[in-house]
């Protein structure tokens, strides 16, 4: 399958990597990893796919690009919401708001479930740098629900651990979801987690 996007003009050369990642952070979101090539960023960029090839000498290079761009957008927003005065559930919400932004479009799924939907695909090289991401963004959740247990905003059951698996599987699986059966899919998931966590009888 080959993906079409409408070319980005005049692209100043000092930003040609950062824009490479952009144009394929987008094809990820939308076609998966192992279907866009780099005649598409190309495409879309109107370079020619030798100046890919100069900052990304191989897919696997600029695999690894995108997993770094993927770490970094969590860590600036796990970073904004442990620094704001906000209660548990607060800062859980925000975080599913963040993520259904960075996901909105037409087709468009988290970057990180389209890695994983390839996994069976991606080289070797990137699984223990997707391991890492899986691992960072279950953390964080984790920390949000202990955090809310504590406090007495949130009830449930075992490790926070496995119910923060419970969570992101639910709410990217939604997403998925979403992309057969449109958006209304989404809300009814998220309100019927929000029941599920928040204190009352268990």
């Amino acid at each position: 399958m080959s993906a079409q996007l409408s070319p980005i003009k005049q692209v100043r050369k000092k930003n040609r990597k950062q824009e490479i990642i952009q144009i394929s952070l987008e094809l990820l979101q939308t076609h998966g990893y192992e279907n866009f090539s780099y005649q598409d960023i190309s495409s879309a960029l109107g370079i020619t796919k030798a100046s890919i090839h100069y900052h990304f000498p191989k897919k696997e290079d600029l695999g690894q690009a995108l997993c770094e761009a993927i770490k970094q957008w969590h860590e600036d927003l796990f970073r904004q919401l442990r620094a704001n005065d906000i209660s548990a559930h607060e800062k859980l919400h925000a975080f599913v708001q963040a993520l259904l932004s960075y996901a909105k479009g037409p087709n468009k799924v988290c970057p990180l479930s389209s890695l994983q939907a390839d996994v069976a695909k991606l080289p070797m090289a990137l699984l223990p740098t997707l391991q890492d991401l899986d691992r960072h963004e279950l953390d964080f959740i984790s920390q949000v629900l202990e955090e809310g247990r504590q406090n007495g905003e949130f009830s449930f059951p075992g490790d926070a651990n496995a119910q923060a698996s419970i969570f992101v599987l639910s709410l990217k699986g939604a997403l998925q979801y979403s992309r057969i059966h449109g958006g209304e899919w989404i809300a009814p998931v998220l309100q019927q987690l929000d029941q599920l966590l928040l204190a009352g009888d268990h």
